[in-house]
């Protein structure tokens, strides 16, 4: 735990390298010392269609969904760390976004082999 989809414009591709993407959200989640680095799984989903409002900017989106039990001003500072980090990444106009969801403990499973 916790689990961080990160959605994108498949357009980024070209601009960024997406394991820096990955690796700067996934360490960035780490730094905020709430969780383990090796609880926290990361991952990416390119849209090749999409619409960001009237134009087609291009987006980052990132998902964080935690167990719950954290504190709001910890989880507004995670969305905060992980907000500056990702913005830092781009020198041109896109449109980043940070949500932070309390997973269902009473419907959440977990299997490890």
């Amino acid at each position: 735990m916790p689990h961080c989809i990160v959605e994108y414009a498949k357009d980024l591709e070209t601009q960024i390298d997406l394991n820096e993407l990955m690796t700067t959200t996934h360490f960035s989640i780490f730094s905020s010392g709430i969780f383990e680095e090796e609880d926290i799984k990361t991952r990416l989903v390119p849209y090749e269609i999409y619409r960001t409002g009237i134009t087609e900017k291009p987006f980052v989106h990132v998902t964080l969904r935690i167990l719950p039990g954290r504190s709001e001003q910890q989880k507004d500072m995670l969305s905060e760390v992980l907000l500056h980090h990702i913005a830092a990444m781009f020198n041109s106009d896109i449109a980043i976004s940070v949500e932070i969801e309390d997973i269902n403990q009473q419907s959440y499973r977990k299997y490890v082999v």
